[in-house]
């Protein structure tokens, strides 16, 4: 029995060891043969790991291929604290490095000291003569990667059309938000080798994808002209006191947008220190009563459609008619006038009489052809379409007040648009700012609007139109529009400000709509000033920017001829005053010591230099140095240093 029950146990022995053996075998076929592939695929994700190498976005440059908003690969630092061996002897060197005091230096070594934590930033943006010092130190666990960040070289200048770009590349705004798609690139992929905590090694890494450097994108708008814009507009908002200012300039033929500027603005580099206000671009999204200025439409369309003639005469009433329960009146009596001593004098009786010649129908019909209530398909976001109501909406008195340009609301694009249909023959154009996107790979992209220009009013009454608005700048309400050396046709607007449900007593916008020079126009430019305070008359506020404007533009022209200068008085802070802008043709490079930002991105945009720009104050050193020869690539490097 014992000998039996002693073999049973042997045998159970043996067929376990022999099972135990068989498992052990087939677990090592399973593992190494069968399972070979996708354990080697554990295996490395257990050691690799990948990450996205991010595009340099594309640039946006205006028409002459300035720079308005550049990406640049910028180094940071930060740390793997379980690995750093003495963090007082690293905060204390990397302090020094920096240039950071002591509370800096206390507060990095305590943070060093926590060997649960994995990553810590030490400082972001670094210069790369200092990244290369951090590099010398060759402490483990310190480690140095490099981001895409997006400048704006020129700071506050077109800051509304340029839009900005947030810091982890969510565009919000303007022309950063329109062509992102194009501008963005495509992310490229790189692999790198971590160990079992997933620790990164620098050592191990491979580019798995190359990205795809973003699209450029080239605006119509000329910075010299974006500048002398923004100067004036500046001026005037301390001269004025006024709530907020909008002026554009526009090639009345084309629809190609010069220039478009708002005051209050924002520095794009900054954005979260502005409000959405300071960062709205009013231009094409906040509407306005047009006023007077609309007289332009009335009374094309009364002479387009035949219900009066040029010669007509007009009895005013002395300065008042009463339109069923309303009474409008003229800033003066005035008694028989002419069509165009309506249009010079700005007479709201004429205007009222001429606008209810016509037909409700053909009035509206007339309105919409020139733009109003619809987006002119400019390409900016958020444009709004304006209000105007359909005939059947209208009261007993629409017709009256629309004649002179109230129950009706328009973006100030939408109002030079439509005024630029009388400049450009009587055909209206669809306005642009972006003309074109050049790809990496060579390509281009051209985004001229393919469209006609819709003839809106015949050519003859355009015509007949530049004939009577000349005079309003000459003996008319708009005498401070002329600009030296050239004549100028356009129109005044003073409108009372719809409030609380009635019209304000104390609160105006004053605009003016004009063309130059008027025998074929190159520049169409609107200026609205909201809520001036002292005087509030589009002829005593808005037109004298006009002039300003439209003189520095025509200065700007001469001086692209050889051996000629452009001064420019400049009047707000930390700006020089006069500027003296160099030749641009020059080949010598010009001194720009002490400079702040925006005076130097205006000498060296006039100079057609391209920047590349360290630090914030003013400028302490440049390359190549002042009086040295400008480089084919016109490019000059300058530090900057506040104090």
């Amino acid at each position: 029995m014992k000998s039996s029950r002693f073999a049973s146990r042997i045998r159970f022995m043996v067929a376990f060891i022999v099972l135990w053996s068989a498992g052990i075998v087939y677990r090592l076929v399973d593992l190494q043969i069968l399972q070979s592939e996708s354990m080697a695929e554990r295996s490395d994700t257990l050691h690799y790991a990948t990450e996205v190498i991010p595009a340099r976005r594309g640039e946006i440059l205006d028409s002459q291929g300035r720079l308005l908003a550049i990406s640049r690969e910028e180094s940071y630092i930060f740390a793997d604290p379980s690995r750093i061996e003495d963090p007082k002897d690293t905060a204390a060197k990397l302090a020094k490095i920096l240039k950071k005091d002591t509370k800096w230096r206390k507060k990095k070594e305590v943070e060093l000291s926590k060997k649960d934590r994995y990553f810590l930033y030490i400082e972001k943006r670094v210069a790369e003569s200092l990244v290369q010092e951090v590099r010398d130190l060759k402490i483990s666990g310190l480690h140095i990667r490099t981001e895409m960040w997006r400048r704006y070289p020129n700071s506050w200048i077109a800051s509304h059309i340029i839009g900005f770009v947030n810091q982890d590349g969510t565009v919000k705004e303007g022309i950063e938000r329109l062509y992102d798609e194009d501008m963005r690139g495509k992310p490229g992929e790189l692999e790198i080798m971590q160990d079992g905590r997933r620790r990164k090694n620098d050592l191990e890494n491979t580019i798995v994808r190359e990205p795809v450097i973003g699209a450029n994108v080239q605006l119509t708008i000329d910075a010299n002209i974006q500048l002398f814009i923004e100067d004036a507009l500046r001026r005037a908002s301390k001269r004025t006191q006024a709530r907020n200012l909008t002026a554009i300039v526009v090639n009345p033929t084309s629809g190609a947008i010069l220039g478009m500027a708002n005051i209050p603005d924002f520095n794009p580099n900054r954005f979260g220190s502005y409000s959405s206000y300071k960062r709205k671009n009013r231009a094409v999204v906040d509407v306005y009563e047009p006023a007077s200025a609309f007289k332009i439409i009335t009374v094309a369309a009364a002479l387009d459609s035949g219900t009066i003639s040029p010669n007509q005469l007009y009895n005013c009433e002395n300065g008042g008619i009463r339109i069923h329960d309303r009474f409008i009146k003229d800033n003066n009596a005035f008694g028989t006038l002419g069509v165009a001593q309506i249009l010079w004098h700005s007479s709201n009786v004429g205007s009222i009489k001429i606008g209810r010649s016509m037909e409700q129908d053909t009035f509206y019909n007339y309105i919409k052809a020139f733009g109003f209530g619809e987006k002119t398909g400019v390409d900016l976001p958020a444009e709004s379409s304006g209000i105007l109501a359909p005939p059947e909406q209208w009261s007993k008195t629409s017709s009256a007040f629309l004649s002179i340009g109230h129950e009706i609301s328009a973006t100030p694009l939408q109002m030079l648009i439509a005024a630029s249909a009388v400049a450009n023959k009587g055909r209206l154009v669809r306005p642009y700012i972006a003309q074109a996107i050049h790809y990496d790979d060579g390509t281009e992209k051209d985004l001229t609007p393919n469209v006609q220009p819709r003839q809106v009013i015949k050519e003859e009454t355009a015509a007949l139109m530049v004939e009577m608005l000349k005079g309003v700048t000459s003996r008319g309400t708009a005498k401070k529009a002329q600009i030296p050396g050239v004549e100028v046709f356009g129109k005044t607007g003073t409108a009372q400000r719809f409030s609380g449900g009635k019209y304000s007593k104390n609160k105006f916008n004053a605009s003016f709509v004009g063309f130059f020079p008027a025998e074929a126009p190159r520049y169409g430019m609107i200026v609205v000033v909201h809520d001036p305070r002292g005087k509030v008359h589009g002829g005593e506020v808005a037109a004298p920017i006009f002039s300003e404007i439209g003189e520095h533009i025509l200065q700007y022209e001469q001086a692209r001829e050889p051996k000629k200068q452009l001064v420019v008085s400049v009047q707000t802070p930390n700006w020089p005053s006069p500027v003296s802008i160099g030749d641009p043709n020059g080949k010598v490079m010009p001194d720009f010591f002490g400079m702040g930002l925006r005076n130097l991105a205006r000498q060296s945009q006039t100079m057609g230099l391209k920047l590349e720009i360290e630090g914030n104050g003013r400028v302490v050193s440049q390359t190549p140095v002042p009086g040295a020869p400008i480089p084919g690539t016109r490019i000059c490097k300058v530090q900057l240093k506040e104090g």
